[in-house]
């Protein structure tokens, strides 16, 4: 059941499986803000969240500034 793939999650990442999930895609995203030009809308969508201002809250808890800032640097 769902206990079991919690504990597993935790086993091998030490991450509950959805922050593990969180951090996989603000990964890619990063990713796709260094390396390609394309819209912060679009990489939000490309990586699963629901909309722009979703993952603009997300990414900023996450990686400390927006995703705009993070581009900039």
């Amino acid at each position: 059941g769902y206990e079991n793939e919690d504990v597993l999650g935790k086993k091998f990442f030490d991450l509950p499986p959805s922050q593990f999930l969180t951090q996989t895609r603000l990964a890619v995203a990063a990713r796709l803000l260094r390396e390609t030009q394309l819209g912060v809308s679009a990489i939000a969508h490309r990586c699963g969240f629901y909309d722009q201002s979703h993952f603009t809250n997300t990414f900023r808890r996450f990686m400390g500034v927006t995703p705009r800032r993070y581009r900039a640097r």
